[in-house]
């Protein structure tokens, strides 16, 4: 390609395709004009440094992460919507390992510019788990425990942590995770009603 044909847009797409292709969140300035076929310096005519470089890639992860999930769970609810985001989250991970270890590698690098374009990933977790009726600062705890949970078996595969019980399912046990997490959001969901209904009687009293 000649740098005539060089444009921030073609830039980002390829250190997409380079961390897609290598599964690694990063890609060098070096490496990249070299797929590129350009020298270094002219990458500099269309983005300011690395860190430019990493949010311009980071907003199209955050996109194309909102999207994915959006269509897991469109028509769903509740349960269902639970189930489907839970899934679509480790696909998403899996078949998009290099973006998804960019997502989340940008909190411990203290950019808040980055931090900001990163709040939609919270959007649709928060609406379906908004669909159970909790008051909101209960749904920022339960978000939180079930992203806790689908990350952390994606880091737990990813290190090779479930070696041991090979011949044990691992989306088995995710699953079994994820029925636990509907279990004691049930569990609260419930108690709630039952407190509101108490108060009720006690106030018709």
């Amino acid at each position: 390609m000649s740098a005539k044909g060089l444009t921030r847009e073609v830039i980002v797409s390829e250190a997409v395709a380079c961390m897609e292709h290598t599964g690694q969140p990063t890609v060098s300035l070096h490496e990249l004009a070299r797929r590129l076929g350009v020298k270094t310096p002219s990458l500099y005519n269309h983005i300011q440094n690395t860190r430019q470089l990493q949010r311009e890639v980071f907003r199209y992860a955050i996109d194309k992460f909102v999207a994915h999930q959006e269509a897991a769970v469109a028509g769903k609810e509740r349960d269902q919507a639970v189930r489907a985001f839970a899934q679509a989250y480790h696909a998403f991970a899996v078949e998009n390992k290099g973006l998804y270890r960019l997502m989340m590698s940008i909190p411990s690098q203290e950019d808040d510019q980055a931090k900001e374009l990163a709040l939609p990933l919270l959007k649709t977790a928060v609406e379906v788990l908004a669909g159970y009726g909790l008051p909101q600062e209960r749904v920022a705890h339960w978000q939180r425990v079930f992203r806790a949970i689908l990350h952390g078996f994606i880091a737990q595969e990813d290190l090779g942590y479930f070696y041991y019980y090979d011949t044990t399912d691992v989306g088995e046990s995710r699953d079994i995770a994820i029925q636990c997490f509907l279990d004691g959001l049930h569990a609260e969901v419930d108690a709630g009603e039952k407190n509101r209904a108490g108060e009720r009687n006690h106030d018709e009293k």
